[in-house]
């Protein structure tokens, strides 16, 4: 499928001179940098985007359903960074809606599918204002990325064979895994499994009881952590002045005495996390391979569970279910899906969970050892991180490879994990998303510069 403004003066198989753009995937990181790419390039472009699937995921932030509630308030949800309260204005725009009550709207939280709404509204918007760009939508599995012999990236696809870019863009991303329900029997209401630790396991948890789906609901965490809360108003960091300490056992013995510090003051501890969140880049960079590896081995699941945080209310719905026994929460490695409900492995061993509905709410990490990633590693585009939690980037999801080297190849939001602490949430991708374009757009023209110079000292030869 071919977008093209009516008053672009170029047919779609005249785009040929253009510099020519790939973004793999169509999720909400896809579409981001697809808006930022035509907010930022000065340049007529011909622009590419490949899904399968397309949809606007919402992670965890990305991986959520539309019709789950954001754990982002309005006011962090802006896909403009120059104007942060571009998302309040679209939503008191169409008030009459309901999406959110009178009040505060900065605060306030709403449906996945109301900001997928805007999003698209957005995508759309900066479409058409680029008259000069083509944009073209492919509904294929990307199969291979490599190097092309006539310089730039070879992308191949299913159906469309191989086509060359000058650049492309990684926003695969990773979210929930395929197929909600393992097993379902819905003819009555009784003892329901779901499967995470995260915001949306305990959304699904709190549905379901709420609907009159499940009578109990098993809430397995591997780490045996939920979500924290977020307050009812927002805060801001709140940093102790202190240097801050650049190791990891350091920087969260820091973190547990600016934590019990604010809890005695009555502030609350989500001033401190969002402070040590504003240094965690910086610490990031510093700490050793051996210390991330703790890190993620050690301290992840409590971090997570402290930055991915409930809405006041969901929080409230959640310890009440919790105190009436309506949700049990187990701590355990779920072994085996069964027709009839889980097996769990515990400290205590291996036990079988029974149930007549089993919903597997686990974040699947980016699948490294598809054919796509495989061909990537093989041509040398791309490094693992220390962690298999993605590949090396730099701030703006440029993919690094030895000698910094720099190819044409992005690896945006969460595919950047092991590089960028909290990539994957939707204030950090936008930013990156408005970096990378801002990247390439100097990359493209020096790189035209170069292209053609060796055009010509090859032509004199």
């Amino acid at each position: 499928m071919t977008l093209v403004s009516a008053r672009f003066p170029h047919q779609p198989n005249e785009a040929d001179g253009l510099s020519k753009i790939a973004i793999v995937g169509r999720g909400f990181t896809g579409l981001m940098t697809a808006i930022a790419l035509l907010k930022t390039v000065d340049r007529p472009f011909h622009l590419v985007l490949y899904d399968p699937h397309p949809k606007i995921d919402n992670w965890e932030e990305i991986g959520r359903p539309a019709s789950t509630l954001l754990n982002s308030r309005v006011r962090d949800l802006s896909v403009n960074p120059a104007a942060r309260e571009d998302f309040r204005r679209w939503l008191e725009a169409r008030r009459n809606g309901g999406e959110v009550a009178a009040g505060n709207v900065d605060h306030a939280f709403v449906p996945g599918e109301v900001f997928s709404a805007y999003v698209y509204q957005r995508f759309s918007e900066a479409l058409r204002e680029r008259t000069d760009v083509v944009v073209q939508l492919r509904a294929d599995s990307v199969t291979a990325i490599d190097r092309h012999s006539r310089d730039g990236l070879s992308v191949s696809s299913g159906e469309g064979g191989q086509a060359r870019f000058d650049a492309v863009f990684l926003a695969t991303g990773y979210g929930l895994r395929d197929g909600a329900d393992a097993n379902s029997d819905e003819s009555a209401p009784g003892e329901a499994v779901v499967i995470g630790g995260g915001v949306h396991a305990v959304d699904r948890a709190l549905r379901l009881l709420s609907a009159g789906e499940a009578s109990h609901v098993t809430l397995i965490s591997a780490s045996g952590f939920l979500p924290q809360p977020h307050t009812a108003s927002a805060v801001g960091a709140v940093s102790s002045g202190r240097p801050f300490p650049n190791t990891l056992l350091g920087a969260f013995r820091h973190l547990r005495e600016a934590a019990n510090r604010a809890a005695l003051e009555g502030s609350g501890w989500q001033g401190i996390m969002n402070d040590f969140r504003l240094r965690a880049r910086d610490l990031w960079q510093s700490l050793t391979p051996e210390e991330r590896r703790r890190f993620k081995r050690h301290v992840k699941p409590i971090y997570d569970s402290h930055r991915n945080r409930l809405p006041p209310g969901h929080y409230e719905r959640l310890r009440q279910a919790i105190t009436s026994g309506a949700i049990t929460v187990r701590k355990g490695k779920v072994e085996r899906l069964a027709t009839n409900g889980v097996l769990l492995s515990t400290a205590a061993g291996l036990q079988v969970l029974a149930a007549g509905r089993t919903i597997d709410c686990r974040i699947r990490p980016t699948d490294l050892g598809s054919p796509l990633y495989r061909s990537l590693f093989l041509a040398g585009l791309v490094r693992r991180d220390e962690l298999d939690l993605g590949v090396f980037v730099d701030r703006s999801g440029r993919a690094i490879v030895e000698g910094e080297r720099f190819d044409g190849l992005f690896a945006m939001g969460p595919l950047g994990l092991g590089s960028l602490p909290d990539i994957d949430l939707v204030p950090e991708i936008v930013v990156q998303a408005y970096a990378a374009a801002e990247a390439l757009g100097v990359w493209l023209p020096d790189r035209k510069t170069v292209r053609a110079s060796k055009a010509s000292a090859h032509g004199t030869a």
